[in-house]
């Protein structure tokens, strides 16, 4: 597999950003445990099957690191710490450097790398008393530095937010044959 690099945006380096008049997003992304949490810390990159997300999500200008409760030891959930994203490149799982663990899909499995700047410490703590899902979630950056709790941080504003029709209701035309 040849390595395609490409770098997303350039945005400033501030959690206010704006984008002519569009609030730019930070990904959320799960940590798989402590060891995980070292790479990203010492190496200074994220990863990510290019299975699991989209590849016009890997644009995000920051990304912003999930410790769940279970891998991590804690009470509840947490966010503490973001990086900027400064390139995006894909390779195979393979070349990712220090990985120990096993990958689902062996090592010749395409994943995003996100190389990223230093790591900074939210000055708030984001938890997740409620114990919701995280696979990776897409917020506005504003809304980010705003939350307390994952619940704050809500779905992400480019998500379809049409309501779905009842049970039992068929759109117009539906159903029609």
């Amino acid at each position: 597999m040849s390595r395609q690099s490409y770098s997303p945006p350039r945005r400033p380096r501030l959690l206010t950003v704006n984008d002519g008049g569009r609030t730019a997003i930070i990904m959320i992304g799960p940590v798989r445990g402590p060891e995980h949490l070292d790479i990203i810390r010492t190496r200074r990159f994220y990863h990510v099957p290019a299975s699991a997300i989209a590849s016009s999500r890997t644009a995000v200008p920051y990304i912003a690191f999930y410790e769940s409760a279970s891998w991590f030891k804690h009470e509840a959930g947490l966010i503490r710490e973001y990086a900027e994203v400064l390139k995006v490149t894909r390779v195979r799982r393979g070349d990712l450097p220090g990985l120990t663990w096993p990958g689902r899909q062996g090592e010749e499995a395409p994943y995003y790398r996100f190389d990223l700047g230093p790591l900074v410490p939210l000055p708030r703590v984001i938890t997740n008393p409620e114990q919701l899902r995280v696979v990776f979630r897409f917020p506005d950056i504003q809304r980010f530095h705003q939350a307390e709790t994952l619940r704050d941080l809500g779905g992400s504003p480019d998500r379809d937010r049409r309501p779905r029709p009842k049970s039992g209701t068929t759109r117009k035309g539906a159903g029609k044959t």
